[in-house]
């Protein structure tokens, strides 16, 4: 195998080099300007989302059509054809099982489950031709204000992290395809979003070993098989670059430390934490320098209303191979990383398996979502729930819109949690009275004792966007409700339990899914209006994962 591709490289131009070490997007359902990428323009591989694939058929074609047109090219490797399906964020929502997703799994501590999960969405994906799960997220979630980790971790404690890190690697590997723990050196500690700008992590790299690093660490002993790079800076590790950059972080770490032996894999380079800060010819060429095999350009959504993302391509590309015709970049160091990439591609996507249709799927994921439901307080003996009451959702609808944006990245969730919640209540024999979000306003602006005849559920619902947040004014509408009806309120947490530890006044009875999917609303809204069950009953102030 490697004096095959040590020929073939010896047979290839220098543009046909550079492109292979690009996965990039594109725009809607554009299977030509796709085609073209791959026939002129040599590209390796492709991130793929709803946008271009709405259907599971769609899906199929789109694949096979891509998996074509590389064979004809004097490279003939598989492409590689990756998705976002780790559970919190996901594709083909319609379609396929996620499940509760990373938190929800964490919660339960079952790393059998959560392999399970992992190789569920590594068959029903792969089926459709995709070859690689972006997952999954190895990021201890350390800091309950991150914006874009959240439920995409499996937790706060970094051994727990790691163990199911693990086992969803398994998972994916067990299916037959490639899994990316991500994002290296960890994106768990940062109260800012990278998507939208440059964080910064002051942690040791003493520190970093006993906390963050673990997961990544132990992906490594597994042999995943590529780690996703970080656009966040730690200065005590490298005082200039950020992670994706930095020869220090990715080469001396990752690969020599770690003993790290797979692909690096840019995160997407397009986020504004390498867009406002880099020439973008000048990052792709310091992250090759630094370590990294692979360079993502994943057109973002809310960049690319402004951004003429092929013009961004083809100047990316064609400055690169500028750089290598000029010395600026050794022909020998491309060498070096592609011999790599096409090992990988040859040995690993060569023969694709496809699995059977299995009615198992759902009940899997219904049965991670219930067993994730924590009764948190009850100090209000609101449960179970077997009396009329009113239903207050603490979001505007308006940010229900958020959810199924359009370049498909992030939860694409068409069936909002808040909803899915209502409607499994109202099959209940008592009467649910929803209080709309106009009337909710009417009584922020001027509160009075219009629900205090009865309970009152209050949901709040979580789910992490990238580059935006999903309703940051829930928290303060949740305060004034429990200022004027402390002992009437119930609070049903669909996401995280860090909102009902933090909050003043406390909410005394609470329940928390640790999930904002549909299974997880539903499984919340068959827990509260049973009788507990004593292990679902936890502490969270003394909840270490």
């Amino acid at each position: 195998m490697q004096k095959n591709i040590m020929q073939l490289l010896s047979a290839m131009t220098i543009e046909q080099k550079v492109g292979q070490l690009f996965v990039l997007a594109f725009a809607g359902q554009d299977v030509e300007y796709a085609r073209y990428l791959v026939r002129e323009r040599h590209i390796g591989g492709f991130y793929l989302t709803d946008d271009n694939a709405a259907t599971p058929q769609q899906a199929q074609q789109l694949t096979a059509a891509l998996q074509h047109q590389a064979s004809l090219n004097l490279c003939d490797a598989p492409l590689l054809l990756a998705v976002d399906q780790e559970g919190a964020w996901g594709i083909l929502t319609r379609y396929l099982d996620l499940g509760p997703g990373n938190l929800a799994l964490g919660q339960v501590d079952d790393t059998a489950l959560t392999q399970a999960m992992y190789q569920m969405f590594a068959e029903q994906v792969g089926n459709l031709g995709y070859n690689c799960i972006l997952g999954p997220c190895a990021d201890v979630n350390a800091n309950p204000d991150n914006p874009i980790i959240g439920q995409r971790s499996f937790g706060a404690c970094p051994q727990l992290v790691s163990r199911h890190v693990v086992a969803a690697c398994q998972g994916i590997q067990q299916a037959g395809l490639l899994a990316c723990a991500k994002h290296f050196p960890g994106h768990g500690d940062t109260a800012k979003d990278s998507h939208q700008t440059l964080p910064v992590v002051d942690k040791s790299l003493a520190q970093l070993l006993q906390q963050d690093l673990l997961p990544f660490t132990a992906a490594a002993g597994v042999g995943v098989d590529l780690m996703m790079t970080s656009h966040i800076c730690y200065p005590q590790l490298d005082p200039k670059l950020p992670a994706t950059l930095s020869a220090p972080i990715l080469t001396q770490l990752l690969t020599r430390q770690l003993g790290f032996d797979g692909l690096v894999i840019s995160d997407s380079m397009n986020m504004w934490a390498m867009r406002k800060q880099f020439d973008p010819v000048d990052a792709v060429l310091l992250a090759l320098e630094a370590g990294a095999h692979l360079i993502m350009l994943s057109e973002e959504h809310y960049e690319n209303q402004t951004t003429d993302y092929k013009a961004l391509q083809q100047l990316t590309l064609d400055g690169v191979i500028a750089a290598v015709r000029q010395g600026r970049l050794s022909e020998s160091l491309l060498d070096q990383r592609l011999s790599k990439v096409l090992a990988l591609r040859y040995l690993k996507l060569q023969h694709s398996r496809r699995h059977s249709s299995k009615p198992e799927h759902q009940a899997l994921a219904r049965d991670a979502a219930q067993r994730a439901v924590r009764v948190l307080r009850d100090d209000n003996k609101l449960l179970p729930l077997r009396q009329d009451a009113y239903f207050i959702s603490l979001a505007q609808p308006s940010n229900r819109l958020k959810l199924v944006n359009s370049r498909g990245i992030g939860p694409n969730d068409p069936r909002a949690a808040d909803t899915e919640l209502l409607l499994a209540l109202q099959q209940q024999p008592f009467v649910l009275e929803e209080v709309s979000f106009a009337r909710l306003e009417r009584f922020l602006q001027q509160p009075d004792q219009c629900f205090a005849d009865k309970p009152i559920v209050a949901v709040w619902q979580d789910y992490p966007l990238p580059g935006e947040n999903f309703d940051p004014q829930q928290r303060q509408r949740l305060q004034v409700l429990l200022q004027h009806y402390p002992a009437n309120v119930l609070l049903l947490c669909l996401g995280p339990d860090y909102l009902p530890a933090a909050i003043t006044p406390p909410a005394n009875s609470c329940v928390c899914s640790y999930s904002s999917r549909w299974v997880a609303a539903r499984a919340l809204a068959d827990v509260i209006c049973k009788t507990p069950e004593k292990n679902l009953v936890v502490d969270i102030s003394k909840n270490d994962g």
